[in-house]
């Protein structure tokens, strides 16, 4: 029996030590709020005191935590998002303070601790709870075409959105650059924008003539405001890429070709030929002038042999034709050109003429009619004497 009372005993014990920790490791929550130069009393011990409420760098609150045990105690600068900040009374209670929101002259906290927390005592301290208005810009910075050539301008586009719930006011821009390149229209100051508002502004890079080619990195847009309580912010663009390339030279550049149909003809007979002038740059020829050079034995029969046209596109044609006559037999040769501007391009056509079959052996029927006459007389008078 005395064995069972024992084990009971120990058993409630080890119960007992098991629930204790429970019970330690519970955390009790209370928000309080305070305003400035007020406090408050937590369990008749802690005394937690709002010296001041800052924006220089994000909301903050300075606080002074003191207890009876400890008349000193700690000053600490809460931000809102930061851990919580602890602090242990003389009496050995401790607290962990987060800074929930901050107001124009008041601050909203969150307090946790292992014991449960009651407000004992509590200054007067006028709190104006009015939600603080933020402004929060973006800025996007595109660049069309993203390749330019030197002495091209290209337009940059800066759009600049109000994400937050205040004005953003005394709107800096401080717009970054490339080196040799020129901005005409971008401006350093930027009119207030309004909360949920986007702002759209334009203006033109010219590419100077000194840029080397390659590609060319774009500083970042920054963008320096405020709000309209005077909190100090900023934000930035991404970078950009622009690619600089040389200079495109534009240029007309024509062809002349001809297109013979024989290369050997007969003299007397039509030499038809076909003339192509092909405009093979990347600009458009004013005036163009066809000049053709027959040498002698060679005359021309049909069609125009020197046109003049007033343009020809890049990538066109002007085709026509004429028709030739060789008088006389042997090689010859056609010279055409095409001129425009300051420049001249040559076609030459070479073809040999040949007499005739009857007009090869003309010289010799001519000498063989005598000798056919004589044989047709002596045969004749064989005839006469046989009778």
């Amino acid at each position: 029996m005395n064995g069972c009372r024992v084990l009971m005993v120990v058993v409630a014990a080890a119960l007992l030590m098991l629930l204790f920790p429970m019970t330690a490791a519970g955390v009790e929550t209370t928000n309080v709020t305070i305003g400035a130069n007020g406090y408050i009393v937590l369990n008749n011990d802690i005394y937690i005191e709002l010296l001041d409420v800052g924006s220089d760098m994000g909301w903050s609150a300075q606080v002074h935590f003191y207890s009876y045990q400890d008349s000193v105690g700690t000053k600490k600068t809460l931000y809102i998002g930061d851990i919580s900040t602890s602090y242990t009374s003389g009496s050995g209670m401790t607290i962990d303070v987060t800074l929930d929101s901050a107001f124009s002259n008041g601050a909203a906290f969150v307090i946790e601790s292992s014991k449960k927390l009651y407000v004992t005592e509590r200054h007067a301290g006028k709190v104006e709870t009015e939600a603080v208005t933020v402004p929060k810009l973006t800025i996007t910075r595109t660049i069309d075409p993203n390749s330019a050539e030197i002495g091209q301008t290209v337009k940059v586009t800066l759009t600049i959105k109000n994400t937050g719930n205040g004005t953003a006011t005394d709107i800096m821009l401080d717009e970054g650059t490339i080196a040799k390149t020129y901005k005409d229209g971008c401006p350093s100051e930027i009119d207030d924008i309004a909360a949920g508002a986007t702002e759209r502004i334009e203006y033109d890079l010219k590419i100077g003539d000194e840029v080397q080619p390659g590609m060319r990195e774009m500083p970042a847009s920054v963008l320096n405001y405020e709000s309209e309580s005077g909190v100090s912010d900023s934000t930035q663009s991404q970078s950009n890429i622009l690619e600089i390339i040389l200079e495109t030279v534009l240029l007309p550049e024509l062809t002349i070709s001809i297109d013979p149909i024989n290369y050997v003809v007969t003299c007397g007979d039509d030499v038809p030929m076909v003339i192509t002038i092909t405009n093979v740059g990347n600009a458009t020829s004013e005036k163009v002038y066809v000049k053709g050079d027959l040498h002698p034995g060679v005359r021309l029969k049909g069609g125009e042999l020197e046109p003049v046209y007033e343009s020809i596109k890049p990538d066109k044609s002007e085709e026509y034709e004429v028709t030739l006559v060789a008088d006389e037999e042997g090689e010859h040769v056609v010279e055409m050109k095409v001129m425009w501007a300051d420049e001249e391009e040559t076609a030459v056509f070479e073809f040999r003429a040949e007499k005739s079959g009857l007009e090869k052996y003309y010289v010799y029927i001519i000498a063989a009619i005598p000798i056919l006459l004589i044989l047709l007389w002596l045969i004749k008078r064989r005839r006469e004497y046989s009778y």
